[in-house]
């Protein structure tokens, strides 16, 4: 007996094989697969010549799931896509995608329609990996309505479903083709349909070979492409070639509503998605990025899916659990070897900035929500002044320690670190000053060009005597203050290391103008006040 590709050659190209002789010549490819390496681009052709671009082999399921089978593994070993990654190819192999699947839906041959779907669609989503470029022909209309109305079918078959939501992904890139997407086939609501399916898996049996959260992210990641391209064509007449769209930015309330079975998604996938070793499952992440997308307060019904009639700290809980674990982990374990900024920003930027901009949002929208997590921060009625703020027990310390991470960029973790602790206390500057002192807040207020008020600087003048008053500097009564004694308890180094910290703080802040004043660190250096440690001390 001989292989397919052998048969062809004999028989000539144009000649159709009996039904038999396909299946058996399919079969031994596949045994042999290995033997085929450097013919791999004369078989791809003759493939999608005879099962994708015409029907002339496709005698029966067996021989078609056969034969994309082959067509995967080929073409995954060219390194541009070969043949696969041309137009014609892409939009054949989705179509035969489509027209397998739903042909058979209730046919005994369905497992071989769901093979024979997965494979195509594996081609489609390999090729534009491979070769990005063609991920334009998959956002033509055509292919998305093809892509589209596959995975509207798919239901709990999640190797179909998660390969839908990875090409969609790949192929949802332009402003064009979003809102080609949003008018024609409304897909938000087809993609938060299908992650309903899988978040709520316990309920539903799945079948395929993807588990349901990595279903889950997948179709979550096609959303956050979808919102991301649909803001920007919603706000292109605000958008010019010099102000792109900022993060900031979120659905107007008469388009949210469209949205919003992806906002209800993302959020349960929130409250259900747990920490995976103190990070963010990868749903989660995504779920993230979505709700970031949405106001909180109007209109009425975005409002409500945030802050849910009968129980409305739910989801704000949710969140700020998922925030306070990480930040607990990361402070705890980092901040005692001096590692804690780079262990930030290569590791926890992407987790913790994300929650944050959500946090502040519900914190600056909501006073009930404000109030509702200042008493989670801190704990007690009062703030206790005579602990300096970074020492204070509970969620409230650890703020401040990332707050005073020297990477100071308008997105950076401590500087929205600062923006949560002043939202959650009213704004107001001068008891954001008080509350977390001024030498732990300098390096956020230069970051956000923040003034210090007037009144902070006649009370540091006034009130250092002053029973019960709060040194603005340290955050801590001026009756705690000890400063001698605790340059007593600091080795060599740590005071070496608080004189840098002070200089480039002095330094950033004479620079931006905030406080115009002689570095007193320079001016002690210079003096001969600081005594230059050795490497080796």
């Amino acid at each position: 007996m001989s292989d397919y590709f052998s048969s062809v050659t004999a028989v000539n190209d144009s000649a159709n094989l009996s039904c038999r002789g396909i299946e058996d010549g399919l079969a031994d490819v596949v045994a042999n697969i290995g033997s085929y390496a450097c013919q791999v681009e004369r078989c791809v052709g003759i493939l999608l010549q005879r099962f994708v671009y015409t029907d002339s082999d496709r005698c029966s399921p067996k021989a078609t799931s056969l034969a994309l089978g082959i067509l995967k593994v080929f073409g995954r070993q060219m390194s541009d896509g070969g043949e696969i990654a041309t137009q014609r190819a892409i939009s054949g192999l989705l179509q035969l995608a489509n027209t397998s699947y739903l042909s058979s839906e209730n046919d005994s041959s369905m497992s071989y329609a769901s093979d024979i779907c997965s494979d195509a669609l594996t081609c489609v989503a390999n090729a534009m990996l491979l070769k990005p470029e063609c991920r334009a022909y998959a956002a033509e209309h055509q292919c998305i309505d093809t892509i589209v109305d596959t995975l509207g079918a798919a239901g709990n078959d999640s190797t179909v479903s998660f390969l839908c939501a990875r090409c969609l992904f790949l192929s949802l890139n332009t402003i064009e083709c979003a809102q080609y997407c949003v008018e024609q086939h409304r897909l938000q609501d087809v993609l938060g349909q299908t992650a309903n399916i899988f978040l709520n898996h316990d309920d539903v049996s799945t079948s395929g070979k993807f588990s349901s959260q990595q279903v889950l992210t997948e179709i979550l990641k096609a959303a956050m492409g979808l919102c991301g391209y649909a803001l920007k064509w919603i706000h292109a007449d605000k958008i010019s070639s010099e102000k792109k769209l900022v993060l900031d930015d979120s659905f107007p309330p008469d388009k949210a509503v469209d949205f919003i079975l992806l906002l209800k998604v993302a959020l349960d996938t929130l409250d259900k998605a747990p920490l995976e070793d103190h990070h963010l499952a990868s749903s989660t992440k995504q779920a993230v990025a979505i709700v970031m997308n949405f106001s909180t307060i109007e209109p009425q019904a975005i409002r409500d899916v945030w802050l849910p009639k009968g129980h409305m700290w739910k989801h704000v809980d949710t969140i700020f659990g998922l925030f306070k674990d990480i930040v607990y982990h990361v402070v705890d374990t980092f901040s005692d070897d001096n590692n804690l900024p780079s262990v930030i920003a290569d590791t926890y930027q992407a987790e913790l900035t994300p929650l944050m901009l959500v946090l502040v949002r519900l914190v600056s929208e909501h006073p009930d929500v404000r109030k509702h997590l200042f008493y989670k921060v801190y704990p007690k009625d009062t703030i206790d002044f005579a602990v300096l703020p970074e020492n204070r027990p509970g969620m409230a310390a650890k703020l401040v320690r990332l707050m005073r991470s020297p990477d100071s960029g308008p997105f950076s973790v401590s500087t929205i670190t600062g923006d949560l602790l002043l939202a959650l206390l009213g704004n107001d500057i001068r008891q954001f000053i008080l509350t977390v002192g001024y030498g732990n807040a300098a390096g956020y207020m230069v970051a956000r060009h923040i003034e210090i008020p007037a009144d902070i600087i006649e009370q540091v003048r006034e009130s250092s005597s002053e029973s019960g008053a709060v040194n603005p500097v340290t955050g801590r009564y001026w009756s705690q203050e000890d400063t001698n004694q605790e340059l007593a308890n600091m080795t060599d180094e740590e005071k070496e290391r608080e004189a840098e910290r002070l200089f480039v703080l002095f330094e950033r802040l004479n620079k931006t103008g905030i406080i115009k004043t002689a570095n007193p660190v320079r001016a002690a250096a210079e003096s001969g006040r600081f005594e230059e440690l050795d490497d080796c001390d």
